[in-house]
């Protein structure tokens, strides 16, 4: 068992999709509910910057001519080095009480966008897939919280968390049409350590899945077994995890305040803040939205 530090007491509200840029060199994350994506110096241990919007932000990814695609609201964002929106991409169908939650891009430049509801519980959220040319096609339908999603080592594998069915799931994937095919469960919780959320996947095709509710990171082999649990003293709610800093060896981890009471404010003293932790793992480069 590893304990992380704290690298940032953010204080955010509901921290979440962390990513290392390697276009910038510096860790992104996101606060949903405080509607803001930062920016984390690695070298220097200090945050960077702060740039707000206008709905709740619910991940961001570096594309590859600079800036970001958002999951903004109930759209995707694309952004300019600068943080200005330059397009936005509609999700077709959502409905006013849903919002963006969290997504990846594939190793083709492909961004696979979460939604969910509001209010977490009613349900029918969507993965969709955007595509370098900006077309939008919903992939899964009937999710309740679309969470972490990441690729197997040779792109054949895309694993999927649906928070609220307690299970990672695996797709058979097609790196060169996006397609996403035969979805059966790969590893299934049972609630008592928390809710499954982020994910990422280490340079040895290891899982590393964040559990909300649960104050840790679990590692996981390729075969499904657990190998590492890493913990967030002070901090109940972990929510995302990826491999930061040149060496993509130091595992980052947001967290959240999300609807924590004021008691529980005073006795988690580190609910919120940006981790940081020491593993004996290295993670991969990220992948960069082609659009």
């Amino acid at each position: 068992m590893i304990n992380a530090e704290v690298a940032h007491a953010a204080g955010a509200e509901l921290g979440e999709g962390c990513v290392w840029s390697p276009v910038e060199d510096l860790l992104v994350w996101v606060d949903i509910d405080g509607r803001t994506v930062h920016r984390f110096d690695h070298h220097t241990g200090r945050p960077v910057s702060t740039v707000g919007y206008g709905d709740q932000v619910g991940n961001a990814e570096p594309r590859v001519g600079g800036g970001l695609v958002l999951g903004l609201g109930r759209s995707v964002a694309l952004t300019g080095p600068d943080g200005e929106v330059e397009a936005a991409v509609a999700l077709p169908g959502e409905p006013e009480t849903n919002r963006t939650n969290d997504g990846a891009v594939d190793p083709a430049g492909r961004l696979f966008q979460g939604t969910m509801a509001k209010d977490i519980v009613s349900g029918g959220g969507s993965l969709y897939r955007v595509d370098p040319d900006r077309s939008v096609r919903r992939v899964v339908e009937g999710v309740q919280i679309s969470n972490g999603i990441d690729w197997s080592l040779d792109g054949e594998t895309m694993y999927y968390i649906d928070t609220l069915a307690y299970r990672v799931d695996r797709f058979d994937y097609d790196l060169a049409t996006g397609e996403i095919s035969g979805r059966r469960p790969f590893l299934t919780f049972d609630g008592s350590t928390g809710g499954p959320d982020g994910m990422t996947i280490d340079a040895d095709g290891c899982l590393w899945v964040a559990f909300f509710g649960g104050y840790h990171v679990q590692r996981f082999s390729p075969e499904g077994e657990r190998l590492e649990v890493v913990v967030t003293p002070g901090a109940p709610n972990p929510t995302c995890c990826c491999f930061g800093g040149p060496g993509l060896d130091a595992l980052y981890v947001t967290t959240a305040r999300h609807r924590m009471t004021d008691e529980q404010l005073q006795a988690e003293a580190n609910a919120g803040a940006l981790f940081v932790a020491d593993v004996d793992a290295v993670g991969r480069p990220a992948n960069l939205f082609a659009g």
